[in-house]
């Protein structure tokens, strides 16, 4: 289910508009990784017509499962974001960037708006790059794969020492006594 919206009509005799609605997680098209218990994605979406395009303020509010970077648990984060976009009706001229291109999104069709997109966009921003369970985690132990946060072990420490160049060191001593 694609939410559009027709920003022309919508504020044809108002300056601005503001929303509550909630749409399904699922319709959102997101990376197959993504889920969500609450199934809804709730949005707060206030626009402001102005003389060259529309500013939105969009606020989220939902849940996302992802599994932990470190640990590789799977996990429930809450999502809460707030955006501010300027979508611009008028056009790049001559092909040149400026400072104020690099803020705005270009808006394609003013009467037909996907609302769902910029909030795609928006879940996936809102995400961290690195999904964490615990700022703490201490992950997977790399010798025996044990998740360390349920089962701590001293896998590595037993084979830093093995490993290192005083090892031999340590069966002389042992052997003197």
């Amino acid at each position: 289910m694609t939410v559009f919206i027709n920003l022309k009509n919508e504020l044809k005799n108002e300056n601005f508009i503001e929303r509550n609605f909630s749409v399904p997680f699922e319709s959102l098209d997101l990376p197959s990784e993504y889920s969500s218990k609450s199934k809804d994605v709730d949005v707060h979406l206030f626009i402001f017509k102005e003389k060259d395009g529309y500013l939105i303020s969009l606020s989220i509010k939902s849940d996302v499962q992802l599994s932990c970077d470190r640990c590789l648990e799977p996990f429930n984060m809450n999502l809460e974001g707030k955006s501010n976009i300027f979508l611009s009706k008028k056009k790049l001229a001559g092909g040149e960037l400026h400072e104020d291109d690099l803020i705005a999104r270009y808006l394609e069709d003013e009467e037909k708006f996907n609302l769902s997109e910029l909030l795609r966009e928006e879940i996936l921003v809102q995400t961290p790059m690195k999904a964490l369970c615990d700022e703490n985690c201490k992950g997977i132990c790399p010798v025996c794969g044990s998740n360390k946060n349920e089962n701590p072990c001293s896998c590595e420490e037993k084979q830093k020492k093995s490993d290192s160049p005083f090892a031999k060191l340590q069966i002389l001593l042992e052997r003197k006594k």
